[in-house]
């Protein structure tokens, strides 16, 4: 389109902090910034003849600016006064927008569904920032609200025009602007828009009059569901105190009879009570008789236990002087066996020293010995040794000569060697043999292998069932075995019926059909399918299994002739392709029409295309191709590819297959044979020189056992002729003999002092062990004495514990008995008071005296009331309160009645000003959702819905929207289940325009709702909000989305922001001089440049463009498509453009 489109471009800062980005910032600060602080003069924007000005209405945005700011460091953009679509990749800042507009105006994090708190969108690595927004204001200069955000504490301050104000009065400014950015029919941000589209119609309806903000419709509404409520309450209440009233009345009136009888009673109950306070005294008296009783015991045990101490005095003296004379004796045994422990001790060292003495004279003995025998020995071996030598040197000589032997070991060595050879050779032929034996012998095992799978292929099947489908299995076993109990044959599941041969063509009718038809059992009969029912299903094992009874004599209609297409491939009908007892046959194609699908080969790759046009369903090895056309619009055609999976349950066995194999079988089975005669030839010849080989060995063994014989006679003679030189050489025994007998005397000597010493020691032994039993005798005698005396006072202390512990339980009874005798006595005092004159002669008036008869009298008296009036013993009580309280209910009966009537006649009222109103607004909206919707060519109305059996009840109100986008359905109420995602969002933007079109708002904010549409209806929307908007007074709007169509319709009061991430774009001022430079090149565009050069001066406040606005243009002005492409080729050819000198 030829529309000049205002434009404008944000460009977001990156995160990353390293040093190019610190330069980049530098030369940045350097540029020169617009006072923020002041109200920026409105522009004027014109269409492309001039002629009509576009005003901003009052409260529009007309200025921007973040700071630190989520990802946005420092920008400013200005927005135009229609609709403004901002447009970048997802994540790059288009919703942090929605949020500084929601934010900066008042709004709280809650309402974006997105972070908890404001602290979380101020910028990492940054303490505070803000959010300035300037509105524009048609009675002066206009308001710049600034919100100043802190990380800590998540605390924020609120400024308009400088000045500091708090929340309600920024609130109440905005309020007077309209501005409502807690209504989601006027303010719908990403995160809210799924909870808007899925609004019921009430809740749709209340944002519809939060929205519309006339005559205070929303406010009315919430007071009219707030007065029948309470109404509704207040009727119950009302009819609860009446019922309850009337109840009282009657139970009052049931009681008139009861009152007379309750004077008797009392009188009864009177004498009761005077009763009960005598037998409190009475109690009392009892326990004071007990209490001196006890003391009485008490100081009687006392004596006892006085006396017991005095009787258990002389044990203890005598105890004490037994134990002094106890530890004496003790000391003495201690002594005396310390002493003997002592003697022990030193026996057993010197006893040792005589044992190491006594081994030391054996070993000397028994070295002189082994000297003479050493002599002795010496003088044999000498004999021996020389004999050797002599015999050795006769066998040395009968021996043959050894050069003759070792050739003709050499000789032999040679013929073995040619046998090694021959045998070597032989074994790699029999290797040879061997691999093609084992090669011919695997293949027969892999081809029997395969005819047995190809075998099994129905046991496989079985096996299936019987792990995946355990119902299935269980009814095709009870099947096999009861098949006599049907009429005729049955067949199934389908799955155990079919046999196709190729697995290919398998795999396409396992897609084909559906999973619980391949599981279903095929009658012929309906009196056959109730005997399986009942048996299987229902009566007998209740197993969960699909039937169908097979209608027989199905008509097949082909659709396609297949021989149109066997040029390109076309093999079969896919009816064609597997094997099946026709019943089963028809029972499928009547189920789907299997016959209507063609398989191609190979040779329909690369024609998938031209067959789509003319089959719907077809078959090629790369899958399934099912085409479906649209049930309204232009009935587009959609092709659905899908890429087939090997066969599970359908896959059978492949007859020419089988046949091959068996003839592959056989033709192995004949190498095997050959290869087996081949291997025993060669057998033979190895046995033949391996025989040869052996007597050749045994000769050559011999001959080198002959050299080996005498090599080892030579070494013999060597070796004993050394052994005969050492043995030679004499040994001087004597003086050795001599010396070791001069070491045995010193030894015996020292052993004679040691048995001396342990003779000394054992007499000392002998003497303290009389001593040390001595004592323990006269210890014994002590501790005897000792013990009979401690028995003597054990029995006596035990006595006296036991009169100890009487005492003690008889002070504890006298202390209970006083703490129950007083207890008894408060009791009676609390109960009656002072025992005055008065009562005791009203004790003495009653003639009861004992406890035992005042309790029996208490008793009979009791009991004579209660038969009097038992049912109510409170009647006169009951019937005096309720009598009050029959006068507080009426009285309050009178004071709701009046609150009813008013609260009737305030909400009459009420409703008049709510219900006009909002009938009117609602038919307004109503016309204009219809034309908007038939503009679309579908149908669409918007209408008041109620309850209608409770039409009072205001809280049921809804926007009941009905739509129709197809031809042949009729109008339905927009839901989730009638409608699909596209559908409903189509709905809720045309909704949103029909109320903009009737509200006065400055400005509304959609993010992404053309998410989930289809092209087909995102154009349609869009053109939609174009025209809604364009027109002279509307308010502005802001639409967000992460992309647009191609070949959209702009108007001329469309305003595209652009949003990029990153550091590294040129500044908006550095793109115009670089344009211009280029369009001074192209002089053959004049206009394009002085289009480009107005643009340049309607944005050169903006520092936070980016080259990116040159793409923007690409898809918004699509018939300079190719003149763009260009001027983008010289763009990146240009040398005079200097990198370092780009900035933000």
């Amino acid at each position: 389109m030829n529309n000049r489109i205002p434009k404008r471009v944000v460009v977001e800062e990156s995160d990353s902090e390293d040093e190019d980005q610190r330069k980049f910032k530098r030369r940045r600060e350097n540029q020169p910034t617009q006072n923020i602080t002041a109200p920026t003069p409105t522009p004027n924007y014109k269409n492309n003849n001039g002629n009509r000005r576009m005003e901003f209405v009052n409260g529009s945005i007309v200025r921007i600016k973040l700071n630190n700011f989520v990802t946005y460091s420092d920008v400013e953009f200005r927005p135009g006064p229609r609709l403004n679509v901002i447009i970048g990749p997802n994540g790059s800042g288009k919703s942090s927008i929605v949020c500084a507009i929601a934010l900066g105006l008042g709004g709280g994090p809650n309402l974006l569904g997105r972070q908890k708190q404001l602290g979380d969108f101020i910028k990492n690595r940054c303490s505070q920032g803000y959010i300035e927004i300037e509105l524009h204001n048609e009675s002066g200069d206009n308001y710049i609200i600034r919100r100043d955000l802190k990380k800590e504490g998540n605390g924020s301050e609120f400024h308009i025009n400088g000045k500091t104000i708090s929340k309600n009065d920024l609130m109440s400014t905005i309020k007077k602007l309209n501005v409502q950015v807690d209504n989601l029919c006027q303010f719908l941000p990403q995160d809210k828009v799924v909870s808007f589209a899925s609004m019921s119609p009430t809740e749709l309806l209340i944002e519809t009059e939060k929205a519309i903000n006339i005559n205070n419709m929303y406010e009315n509404h919430q007071e009219l569901i707030r007065l029948q409520s309470n109404h509704q309450k207040e009727s119950t209440t009302f009819e609860e105190l009446k019922k309850n009233l009337d109840d009282l009345v009657k139970k009052n009136q049931s009681l008139e009879k009861d009152v007379d009888k309750f004077r008797e009673r009392q009188k009864l109950l009177e004498f009761v009570k005077k009763l009960k306070r005598k037998r409190a005294w009475a109690i009392f008296e009892n326990a004071r008789a007990a209490f001196i009783k006890a003391k009485e015991d008490k100081e009687q045990s006392e004596q006892i236990v006085h006396n017991g101490e005095l009787q258990l005095k002389p044990y203890k003296s005598i105890i004490s002087e037994q134990t002094k004379s106890i530890e004496k004796s003790r000391k003495e045994v201690h002594d005396n066996s310390t002493k003997v422990q002592q003697i022990e001790s030193e026996v057993s060292r010197q006893s040792l020293t005589d044992g190491k003495l006594v081994i030391v004279i054996e070993n000397f003995l028994a070295e002189i010995d082994g000297i003479q025998l050493r002599d002795k020995e010496r003088k044999i071996q000498i004999a021996r040794v020389t004999k050797d030598i002599q015999d050795e040197t006769t066998k040395m000589q009968r021996l043959p000569n050894d050069e003759d032997t070792k050739r003709n070991v050499e000789k032999l060595n040679r013929e073995v060697k040619d046998c090694n050879q021959q045998l070597g050779e032989l074994e790699i032929e029999k290797e040879a043999r061997n691999r093609q034996y084992n090669m011919a012998n695997q293949e027969c095992i892999s081809i029997q292998r395969e005819m047995s799978q190809l075998n099994n292929i129905q046991a496989q099947k079985l096996e299936f069932l019987r792990n995946d489908q355990r119902d299935v299995y269980s009814a095709y076993e009870w099947l096999r075995q009861n098949q006599n109990q049907f009429k005729q044959k049955v067949f199934g599941p389908i799955c155990m019926e079919i046999n196709v041969q190729n697995p290919e063509h398998a795999a396409f009718l396992e897609m084909t059909l559906s999973f619980n038809l391949m599981m279903t059992f095929v009658f012929q009969s309906m009196e056959d399918r109730e005997t399986f029912h009942n048996n299987v299903i229902e009566n007998g094992k209740r197993l969960r299994v699909n039937t169908l009874v097979s209608r027989g004599g199905f008509k097949m209609e082909r659709v396609n002739n297949i021989e149109d297409f066997r040029s390109i491939g076309a093999t079969h009908y896919l009816d064609e392709t597997f094997e099946a007892d026709q019943v089963v046959k028809d029972a499928i194609m009547d189920s789907i029409p299997i016959f209507k699908s063609i398989v191609f080969d190979k040779r329909a790759l690369n024609n998938e295309d031209s067959i789509t046009k003319h089959i719907n369903s077809f078959f090629t090895p790369n899958g399934s191709y099912y085409t479906t056309y649209s049930r309204y619009g232009d009935r587009k055609p959609t092709t659905r590819v899908s890429n087939f999976k090997v066969a599970k349950w359908l896959s059978g066995i492949n007859t020419d297959k089988k046949d091959e194999l068996q003839k592959r079988f056989q033709q192995a089975k004949v190498r095997l044979d050959e290869e087996k005669l081949s291997a025993e030839t060669i057998r033979q010849k190895q046995n033949q020189i391996t025989a040869t080989q052996r007597n050749i060995t045994e000769e050559r063994n011999k001959c080198n056992a002959t050299i080996d014989d005498r090599r080892k006679c030579y070494s013999k003679i060597q070796f004993l002729a050394r052994k005969l030189e050492e043995l030679n050489t004499e040994e001087n025994i004597e003086e050795e003999e001599k010396k070791i007998r001069l070491k045995l005397r010193e030894v015996y000597g020292k052993r004679a002092e040691t048995l001396s010493t342990i003779t000394n020691h054992l007499k000392e032994y002998f003497k303290s062990m009389g001593t040390r039993d001595h004592s323990l005798i006269t210890l014994s005698r002590y501790e005897a004495k000792l013990r009979a005396e401690e028995d003597n006072f054990a029995r006596e202390s035990a006595k006296l514990d036991a009169d100890k512990k009487r005492l003690a339980e008889l002070v504890k009874y006298l202390d209970d008995c006083v703490k129950e005798a007083k207890r008894l006595r408060s009791e009676a005092e609390k109960m009656v008071g002072p025992l005055t004159p008065e009562i005791q002669e009203e004790f003495k008036s009653i003639n009861f005296h004992s406890l035992e008869e005042i309790d029996s009298e208490i008793s009979a008296t009791e009991t004579k009331a209660n038969f009097i009036i038992s049912n109510n013993p409170k009647v006169l009580e009951e019937y005096e309160e309720r009598k009050r309280e029959i006068q507080l209910i009426e009285d309050r009966i009178a004071t709701r009645q009046r609150e009813l009537q008013d609260n009737d006649k305030r909400m009459g009222k009420l409703r008049e000003d709510w219900l006009v109103p909002v009938k009117e607004f609602i038919s307004q909206v109503n016309i204009s959702f219809s034309q908007y919707f038939k503009a679309i060519n579908c149908l669409g109305e918007v209408h008041l819905g109620f309850d209608e059996q409770h039409p009072d009840d205001y809280s049921k109100y809804f926007v009941d929207i009905r739509v129709k986008f197809r031809n042949e359905d009729s109008l339905k109420t927009l839901n989730a289940q009638l409608q699909s995602g596209g559908e409903r969002s189509v709905s809720t933007m045309l909704y949103l325009i029909s109320l903009q079109d009737l509200t006065t708002c400055p400005f509304r904010v959609v993010d992404e709702i053309n998410q989930g549409m289809d092209p087909k209806n995102e154009r349609m929307i869009f053109e939609q909000i174009v025209k809604s908007v364009s027109s002279e007074g509307s308010p502005q709007y802001f639409l967000i989305t992460p992309k647009l169509l191609h070949n959209l319709h702009y108007s001329p009061e469309t305003t595209v922001l652009c949003v990029f991430t990153g550091p590294w774009f040129m500044s908006q001022k550095q793109w115009n001089e670089i344009f211009k430079r280029i369009m001074e090149k192209r002089s053959g565009h004049p206009q394009l440049q002085n289009d480009n050069n107005n643009n340049n001066n309607n944005n050169n406040n903006n520092n936070n463009n980016n080259n990116n606005n040159n793409n923007n243009n690409n898809n918004n002005n699509n018939n300079n498509n190719n003149k763009k492409a260009t001027i983008q080729e010289e763009f990146d050819d240009d040398d005079d453009v200097d990198d370092d000198n780009s900035d933000e």
